[in-house]
């Protein structure tokens, strides 16, 4: 009996050497496949390609939160849109000028024939620069060649030459005065080539820039509001589209409804 229990221990030694030594001896797993690397972030780009169409309307925006004149704005804003689009960069000289635009508007002081605009340093140039451009074509077309003692270094009245030849003047600035004259060939509204290349491709413009625009004419939209979301205008609408009330620009959101 005691000679069958060694044997039977020794088998079950046996058996357990060999089964580690089996284990021990297999091939190790092949290991998992590397996740392959995620890509680097492509950095934001520097330039933008703006259209024309989105230059003229955040332009339009940017300048109605200034203190220029309703009236005045759409002819303001083709200025600006204007010497961007011919190398002068209207966009940056915009928003430079925001602070003082903002803050007062002077008109040219009309007296008799002679006109006086204010002086740069009263008024950044492209609050009066459709002032400026609507009377050097009236006066050329009308008198012949005409001079005004305005200083012509400014952006903004340098771009005044292309719109001037729309309308058949020829524009020349100098840095102490503005020379007009009628155009040989009469007015030329056709796009110019810094205009047809600016519709064909967009204008180039630095991201900071237009994210600083886009900034700036968002001061223009109305604050969202249940009163904002319920009219379109001076018409407050109900559920079935009826008319509910009017409400004005002037008056406190809850006195239409």
């Amino acid at each position: 009996m005691t000679t069958a229990s060694t044997t039977a221990s020794t088998a079950t030694t046996a058996s357990t050497i060999s089964t580690a030594s089996t284990a021990s001896e297999a091939p190790a797993a092949p290991a998992a496949p590397a996740a392959p690397a995620a890509p680097a972030a492509s950095a934001a780009p520097a330039t933008l390609s703006v259209s024309v169409r989105e230059l003229r309307l955040m332009t339009g925006r940017v300048l109605l939160t200034t203190a220029v004149p309703f009236g005045s704005v759409a002819a303001a804003r083709d200025v600006v849109v204007t010497a961007e689009t011919h190398g002068l960069d209207g966009l940056a000289g915009l928003l430079a000028a925001l602070p003082a635009l903002r803050a007062a508007h002077l008109r040219p002081e009309h007296r008799e024939r002679t006109v006086r605009f204010p002086s740069p340093d009263a008024q950044p140039p492209l609050a009066t620069a459709a002032d400026l451009l609507d009377l050097v074509v009236a006066r050329a077309l009308t008198g012949g060649p005409v001079r005004l003692p305005v200083p012509g270094t400014d952006w903004a009245v340098r771009a005044l030459a292309p719109l001037a030849a729309r309308h058949g003047v020829l524009l020349t600035v100098a840095p102490d005065a503005v020379v007009a004259r009628p155009a040989p060939g009469g007015p030329d509204p056709a796009p110019d080539a810094a205009d047809l290349r600016a519709l064909a491709h967009g204008v180039r413009v630095p991201a900071a820039r237009w994210q600083r625009m886009v900034a700036e004419a968002e001061r223009a939209l109305t604050p969202d509001s249940p009163l904002s979301r319920t009219h379109a205008g001076d018409s407050v609408f109900g559920p079935g589209g009826e008319i509910l009330a009017e409400a004005g620009e002037d008056e406190p959101a809850g006195a239409a409804v």
